[in-house]
């Protein structure tokens, strides 16, 4: 992507991330080169995975885990808002598998 675009998208970026918003309350990310995003909320240091609810996404839900696109989140928190499918990442193992 064109240097000056990324400069103009993102607050800051590096080779696999660009951060949309980061305020005193959370951090939006992008995970360059797909539709993911990441969202850190820094009053509990929560983050969460976002998938789009769209057809170029399949969704296994387990209780426990839940299963998107063949890769399975350990993650006993996950639900639907704004579009898509909130994961939150409890682990750095699991941010391993985005980012």
């Amino acid at each position: 992507m064109d240097k000056n675009l990324m400069d103009a998208l993102y607050v800051s970026y590096n080779e696999k991330i660009g951060v949309l918003s980061d305020d005193e309350h959370e951090t939006i990310s992008h995970v360059l080169g797909t539709d993911l995003t990441l969202v850190l909320n820094k009053e509990n240091m929560e983050v969460y995975l976002l998938v789009p609810l769209t057809r170029n996404h399949k969704f296994e839900c387990k209780g426990s885990h839940i299963i998107v696109d063949g890769k399975r989140f350990d993650s006993d928190i996950f639900f639907r808002k704004d579009a898509c499918q909130w994961i939150e990442m409890q682990s750095k193992e699991m941010l391993s598998l985005v980012a």
